[in-house]
């Protein structure tokens, strides 16, 4: 409740006090500094001091925790009609958009949640794949904002057949795809050291063969005020096949993890530093079981997967 009560502070007494909160969180747990210091190693090897990459990570956290600011200050902006102001570029997001479904991949860098909301603005209708929020005022709360911009939640369980129902219709569908997947990811370098990651919206594209458009939202100063930017449109062949999507599958997630790895490095202190990122690792007997989980999820139409 105190959350709902900051959106209504001045923007830098609100935005200052939720990066200090974030920054005195991470200060508070060693989980979150060995989570961040892990993971920082990994994406600047010999380049930093460990005191240098706590620092990037604190200040980071504190980015984190204006994301939640953004969630509540957006639900104002939509409705007084004047996120132009806030996104620089917002404008040209149509213009640089191939035609026709798309999907839209990202990472947790900069504001996610402004940047989901840019693009369901910008096509007037958008879905993403999200996680829900176990306090029902909260998502209540968000479920209008997003909805009013015309951004549309699947749950993260089972919301990939949403994903590809929306994308039949011709919709945007956007997917966030840079944190550790437990169960049937791919194994693929990120920042150098093998992830399971994402693989959904990848078999999704090759599949159907829809343009995977790489895309972020940074933010720009201090407060909630961003510039969207589109790293990259790659155009996968659809592969239907599915004795050759695995392959195409994995190539095309170590694309877009290189593009990834470029944006965070432009923009390290916005980036969510404290996931760890590299906690599910494969080895003889799990990789066996998670390569016939592809398998058969491979040879399901993506809508029933």
């Amino acid at each position: 409740m105190a959350m709902f009560g900051l959106r209504y502070l001045p923007e830098s007494l609100a935005y200052g006090g939720m990066s200090l909160l974030g920054q005195l969180s991470f200060l508070c747990s060693k989980r979150r500094q060995g989570y961040a210091l892990k993971f920082l190693r990994q994406a600047y090897p010999d380049e930093r001091t460990d005191k240098e990459l706590l620092s990037l990570a604190r200040r980071a956290t504190g980015n984190f925790l204006k994301v939640s600011m953004d969630m509540l200050r957006v639900h104002r902006v939509l409705r007084e009609g004047s996120l132009p102001k806030y996104v620089d570029d917002l404008e040209s997001i149509r213009e640089n958009m191939p035609g026709g479904p798309a999907l839209v991949v990202s990472g947790h860098l900069g504001s996610w949640e402004v940047g989901a909301i840019s693009m369901a603005h910008a096509h007037e209708e958008a879905h993403v794949v999200a996680r829900t929020f176990k306090n029902p005022l909260l998502q209540d709360f968000l479920e209008n904002s997003r909805r009013a911009a015309g951004l549309h939640v699947h749950s993260r369980r089972g919301g990939i057949r949403g994903l590809a129902r929306a994308l039949k219709n011709g919709a945007v569908g956007i997917q966030a795809v840079d944190q550790n997947q437990r169960l049937r990811g791919v194994f693929v370098p990120f920042f150098g050291k093998i992830a399971s990651t994402e693989r959904a919206a990848a078999t999704l594209a090759l599949r159907r063969g829809y343009p995977v458009v790489v895309a972020f939202c940074p933010r720009v100063g201090r407060g909630f005020r961003f510039r969207f930017e589109i790293a990259k449109v790659i155009q996968p062949q659809r592969t239907p096949n599915v004795t050759d999507i695995s392959e195409a599958v994995e190539q095309l997630v170590v694309e877009i993890n290189s593009v990834l790895e470029e944006a965070i490095r432009r923009y390290p202190e916005q980036y969510l530093w404290i996931h760890d990122r590299y906690r599910t690792q494969p080895d003889k007997q799990a990789a066996g079981v998670t390569n016939q989980a592809q398998l058969e999820t491979l040879q399901a139409d993506p809508e029933t997967a």
